[in-house]
């Protein structure tokens, strides 16, 4: 297996796992259990935060490394994005906001971030493909929550010539400055976090270095960073705080991602791909955020008075459930109209 095919097979079958720490995420962020819940938040920590928040920072990783791999004109890349990012992006908001209208026609109020849709004027159904209402220092999403990663990943692509610029001249130390500046801002640092995991994939293909080959030739060296830095991230978290909680979670998440490389890499060089998974990791992704907020709102609203076990049990049987309605949905609807899922897919399917 030459080394591209390998790094191929390597990143694509990468993909689901990455969706899955994503619903793991949100089946912990959407709806937070009133009270403290020690056994409960430190027993899912490890999924829910640690691996959860890998999710995204890989998916920009996988997208600067692969935008800027590509050999196609400036134009060539804005016009396939056009196809693969924009046109899902504005039909999944659009289809969200048509089940919110339809359920407040239907007599059910409807309100987004504490404001009643009734309220709205034209120019905040419009706000809503760009922010549902608040611009929470950076950290602001369109009306589907998940997709703020979709609308920044189309930022990057229109600012690539840029990100090339600091990439190609500065080299490592712009690397660096975005690390810090993404490390030091509270809260969910999204604008950080996108700039960061796109231009350190982006380093690895305008510097022409192959990932998985220097995270192959380190793997001593990044396996104990993954595991010192996950050991120090989870027992921050669950057994004694410190003031740089945040500061050693971000490091974490960072030593994560060459680890993830060589898990993929193990598996894909040994045929156990998932052609069926990987081609669904956009519907999943599209479609699980409206899954797990009713699951989990469903859950805390009927059995907040239960146990922690209990609670963990609920968590993790909610994550169960949303990926397999959402793989039931992508199974159907490319049975359905494989060309509408292509659509949906933004041509991946």
């Amino acid at each position: 297996m030459n080394d591209f095919y390998r790094l191929s097979a390597a990143i694509t079958w990468m993909r689901f796992p990455l969706i899955l720490f994503v619903i793991l995420l949100h089946g912990y962020s959407v709806v937070q259990l009133q009270g403290l819940h020690p056994t409960y938040f430190s027993s899912i920590y490890p999924f829910a935060l640690w691996l959860g928040e890998t999710g995204v920072p890989g998916f920009l990783f996988i997208s600067g490394f692969l935008f800027f791999l590509s050999k196609k004109s400036y134009s060539a890349k804005l016009q396939s994005r056009f196809h693969t990012l924009l046109i899902p992006y504005l039909i999944w908001n659009g289809l969200l906001l048509v089940v919110y209208l339809l359920l407040y026609v239907l007599g059910h109020p409807q309100e987004i971030n504490d404001r009643s849709i009734a309220d709205y004027e034209a120019i905040d159904y419009v706000r809503l493909f760009w922010d549902r209402g608040t611009f929470d220092n950076g950290n602001f999403v369109p009306i589907l929550c998940p997709f703020w990663y979709i609308r920044n990943l189309i930022l990057l692509s229109l600012l690539s010539p840029v990100v090339w610029f600091m990439v190609r001249y500065l080299r490592e130390v712009f690397l660096v400055v975005i690390a810090i500046w993404w490390i030091l801002t509270p809260h969910n640092a999204f604008v950080a976090q996108s700039m960061l995991f796109f231009s350190l994939g982006a380093y690895f293909s305008i510097h022409q270095h192959n990932p998985l080959q220097v995270f192959t030739r380190q793997r001593t060296f990044f396996f104990s960073l993954f595991l010192l830095l996950g050991l120090a991230d989870m027992l921050s978290h669950s057994v004694y705080a410190t003031p740089v909680n945040l500061q050693i979670h971000r490091l974490a998440l960072l030593a994560n991602l060459p680890i993830l490389f060589l898990v993929a890499d193990h598996f894909a060089s040994r045929q156990h791909n998932h052609t069926l998974l990987s081609s669904s990791v956009f519907i999943v992704f599209s479609i699980h955020y409206p899954i797990i907020v009713v699951l989990r709102k469903l859950c805390v609203n009927l059995f907040s008075a239960m146990p922690d076990v209990t609670q963990i049990l609920l968590y993790f049987g909610c994550f169960a459930v949303t990926v397999l309605m959402s793989l039931l949905f992508y199974v159907i609807l490319q049975k359905v109209s494989p060309r509408l899922t292509n659509i949906l897919a933004g041509n991946r399917t």
